[in-house]
């Protein structure tokens, strides 16, 4: 018997989408993932929240995110906190690029601001602003346990009756009639419709059912430090050396860098990140270099050409609906994502309607979109 949907990915997106879809009434729905809960990008994130970007569809998905996060904390027991975003600049031209964005994020409704290195000071205390010309200052970005997020949300969905099963890999979609078969390595499962929702699995298993989307996997890096008391609130970025700290809710330090990498390549630990994350990060806190590593590991970005996620239905295959692509930010979006997602599948257009810029079509009309502020 058919389900009326089935959702490939048990990410934090996934689980959303499920979540808001029963939250309306939205009932049979199976959850699929080939290894478990959170597996993919959702466990491995930074964990930030923000809608500092640099485009109009970022900016408007985020404040809606934003504007989502605290009342899910409340209703879920989520750990979730404004502690800010702090864009460290260490040249003149980075200034004057940021100087622009803010006036940009500003007439949008974000309250970003330039700061000087005392304001930085203040903000986290402890870091060495010898080679800090400036800083970008958002208020109301912060930080949400993606433990939290994917356990206290799977938690909310069994208990309303959708079922996840995990150790599920989705290896082909094809139309069956007016729904859809997925072939798994468990045998054949129908459904009406299908959420592709399989982080950096999703172009190969949506390219079964004759749909190329221009995803690639970019591999990252990241580790987690001791925990220690609490030092600086905010998630702090290096612009000119694509890097990022962030101080997590028990107190680990959680360090990213960007070290050269080619697509769609097998994500490898490698020195070059270690040596690059000590050296960026103890510049700026050298007590860093008396703090153990505990844990590093690797994941990917699932990246379009515009930096932008896919988001929807997909055009010509109705009942079908995608989101990927994501670009390093599908951990923060996640509730804004899920309530629009939510919306499609039932028959309705998003709240938000730039939702509907971030299309699977978008490609092959040419309708892409720009954006330059990727980070976690």
């Amino acid at each position: 018997m058919a389900r009326r949907l089935i959702v490939v990915g048990a990410g934090v997106t996934g689980l959303m989408t499920a979540k808001f879809l029963v939250d309306r009434g939205f009932s049979d729905i199976l959850v699929i993932d080939r290894k478990y809960p959170g597996s993919g990008g959702s466990f491995r994130c930074a964990t930030g929240v923000r809608a500092s970007f640099t485009s109009r569809e970022h900016i408007k998905v985020m404040l809606r995110a934003v504007d989502l996060w605290p009342k899910l904390s409340k209703e879920l027991g989520i750990k979730y906190s404004r502690d800010g975003y702090l864009w460290l600049l260490t040249r003149d031209r980075d200034v004057e690029f940021f100087r622009e964005a803010v006036k940009f994020q500003n007439s949008l409704g974000v309250p970003t601001r330039l700061v000087t290195p005392e304001e930085v000071r203040e903000l986290a205390p402890t870091i060495n602003t010898s080679s800090v010309v400036a800083a970008v200052y958002d208020p109301i970005a912060g930080k949400a346990s993606c433990f939290d997020s994917v356990t206290n949300t799977l938690t909310h969905l069994l208990a309303r009756g959708v079922e996840v099963k995990w150790g599920v890999e989705a290896r082909k979609i094809a139309r069956e009639g007016r729904g859809f078969v997925v072939e798994t390595n468990i045998g054949s499962l129908r459904a009406d419709s299908v959420l592709v929702a399989a982080g950096d699995g999703s172009r190969r298993l949506l390219e079964t059912l004759g749909v190329d989307l221009p995803i690639r996997n970019l591999p990252k890096h990241a580790l987690v430090t001791e925990a220690f008391r609490p030092v600086f609130k905010p998630l702090i970025i290096d612009w000119a050396t694509s890097s990022y700290i962030v101080q997590l809710f028990n107190g680990n330090f959680y360090i990213g860098a960007d070290i050269p990498e080619v697509y769609d390549t097998v994500a490898k630990v490698k020195l070059e990140f270690l040596r690059k994350a000590a050296r960026v990060w103890t510049s700026y806190f050298p007590w860093l270099r008396e703090v153990y590593v505990l844990r590093y590991w690797t994941g990917y970005y699932d990246m379009t050409p515009d930096h932008h996620p896919v988001i929807g239905p997909v055009e010509g295959l109705e009942g079908v609906y995608v989101a990927a692509g994501f670009s390093g930010h599908g951990f923060m979006m996640s509730p804004a994502v899920g309530e629009a997602l939510a919306s499609y599948i039932l028959g309705e257009r998003p709240l938000v309607p730039e939702f509907e810029r971030l299309s699977p079509g978008r490609f092959a009309r040419g309708e892409l979109i720009k954006e330059i502020a990727v980070f976690g």
